[in-house]
This record gives C-alpha cells, sequence and structure tokens, in this order.
C-alpha cells in the first residue's frame, strides 16, 4: 500500500501550533508523524487522503496557516525513514529499554523490549507513551487482567505481560498498528497477549484491573464513560495523550464517569491522567 507524503510548514511556528496540527491530521486519518525543525511530515494511505479536507483546517483553526506539499512514497520508504533517523533507543529509570532490532551497544536492564514501529505509534520517544511506562515500572500488574486501547506497537501491553499480568488485550482501529502489535508480541515472547482490531465498541463484557488509553483529548473524555463500565473495583485507569493544560478538562470527564481522580503528571507540557474505581 503506497502513502501520501505530506510536508507542511506551520505559522505560527511553534510546538503547540504543530501538535495541534497534528492532532487534526490524525483525526483525518494521518497515522504517522515526523516533526523537524521547520516542517511536519505526515502519512496517510493514499486512498484515504483528501486535499478538500486539507483545505478545510484554516477554517477550523483561523489562528494557525499551513502552507504544504505532497508526493506519493512506498510503505517501505516511511519504515525506512523513521526507524534509521528518528527511533533512538529509549532508557527509562534505568530498569526498561526500548530499542529497535538493528540498535548496538545495549546496556543490560530488568526489562527490555525490542520494537520496530512501522506505521505505528508507541516507542517511549514521545513523552506521553514515556511517562505511562514509567507508571507501569511503578505498579504491580502481576496477575492482573490489562486493556491497551489504542495500542500502537503494544508496548504498554507488553511491559505488563513482562511484568506477569493475566489476560491482556491490547486494541487500535488502525489495521497496521494491530499488524505490528502482533508482531511485536512474537519479537518479545509475550504470545498470550490477544490483539483486536477496532474501537472501544469491541469490547464485550469483559472487566479489567488496568486500562491504559493514551489517545487525544477528545478521544479519551468520550471514552471514559465507557471504561468506566470495563473497569473492575479497585481497578486503574491512565489516561494521556494531551497537553497538560487540557488536563483538568479530562479529569472533569472522567469524575463525572464516576471515576476518582488520583494524580496527574507532566513531561515536555503533556500531561498522564490516572484515575481509579471504588
Amino acid at each position: 500500500m503506497n502513502y501520501i507524503q505530506l510536508t507542511i510548514f506551520v505559522f505560527p511556528d511553534t510546538q503547540e501550533n504543530k501538535e495541534i496540527t497534528a492532532a487534526q491530521l490524525s483525526e483525518w486519518g494521518f497515522d504517522g508523524f515526523l516533526f523537524n525543525d521547520e516542517t511536519i511530515e505526515a502519512y496517510i494511505p493514499k486512498n484515504k487522503y483528501s486535499e478538500a479536507e486539507i483545505n478545510t483546517f484554516s477554517n477550523l483553526y483561523p489562528n494557525i496557516q499551513l502552507q504544504y506539499s505532497y508526493k506519493e512514497i512506498q510503505d517501505e520508504k516511511w519504515n525506512e525513514t523513521w526507524t534509521l533517523n528518528y527511533y533512538k533507543p529509549v532508557l527509562i529509570s534505568d530498569t526498561l529499554l526500548i530499542h529497535a532490532s538493528f540498535h548496538k551497544d545495549l546496556p543490560n536492564t530488568e526489562f527490555k523490549i525490542e520494537v520496530d514501529p512501522k506505521m505505528a505509534f508507541g516507542t517511549g520517544n514521545h513523552a506521553t507513551t514515556y511517562m505511562i511506562l514509567e507508571e507501569i515500572l511503578t505498579i504491580n500488574s502481576a496477575g492482573k487482567t490489562v486493556l491497551d486501547m489504542g495500542t500502537g506497537t503494544g508496548v504498554l501491553a507488553i511491559l505488563c505481560k513482562l511484568k506477569g499480568s493475566a489476560y491482556t488485550l491490547a486494541v487500535d482501529n488502525d489495521t497496521n498498528a494491530c499488524i505490528n502489535t502482533s508482531e511485536n508480541i512474537i519479537i518479545n515472547n509475550t504470545p498470550d497477549v490477544d490483539v483486536k482490531e477496532g474501537d472501544i465498541s469491541v469490547l464485550k463484557d469483559e472487566t479489567f484491573d488496568i486500562i491504559f488509553e493514551n489517545i487525544w483529548k477528545n478521544t479519551v473524555k468520550a471514552d471514559l464513560p465507557i471504561l468506566e463500565k470495563h473497569l473492575s473495583k479497585g481497578g486503574i485507569v491512565i489516561t494521556s495523550g494531551f497537553y497538560y493544560k487540557e488536563y483538568e478538562d479530562v479529569k472533569k470527564a472522567g469524575e463525572e464517569a464516576g471515576l476518582i481522580f488520583e494524580t496527574v503528571r507532566e513531561k515536555d507540557d503533556w500531561a498522564m491522567v490516572r484515575f481509579s474505581k471504588r
């Protein structure tokens, strides 16, 4: 499958405006981003690309202007560009190392996860994934049931399984992410992680002790009432994918869904919010 690579100049050129642009593009089906000094490179399957949609951006965000160009590329070119130039090993709390198959001279750590991300999100390089991985290292997941909504590469589910979790389910609405997660599960010898393609509607009557959702703010807010119904008593929900300045909106949505707000953490202006259930 071929992709469209969109190269975008954002004005005013601020990190926040770039993140807003990427968030909106994600809503339109773009599923890979490279943030350069001056541009964003965004990737979408060719059959999902709509230039008419891109041209409505200024109506949604009148204070942000875009200049862009696009070209068609092969899937393999994206993988090569990302893994060789942008994906670096990530060391978390001197305990966990996230790395690719081609990374060499790696330090010894208690946990190592090999992830070749392809078109999926979640290597620990981004602050949101980093914070959740750090949180997983502090919680007892042994024998607990786990749900990873919007799994991306599957790294959160894999770490929980390495720490001894019981039934663990990874869900994503993107086919490439599900394929990539399945591959990473095999690579990391955690074959009993279950993978399902779809959105939150694929959940049946299961309940989970630990739930993760690292997506955009509006999706998290909309999903929290449903996640509450799938959370065991005494369980926890850990959410991210939004700015620290937005966490009050997520906190309010969680509390309105009947969850108990426990804590918020911040890294690089991004937030991670943790809830529990009585």
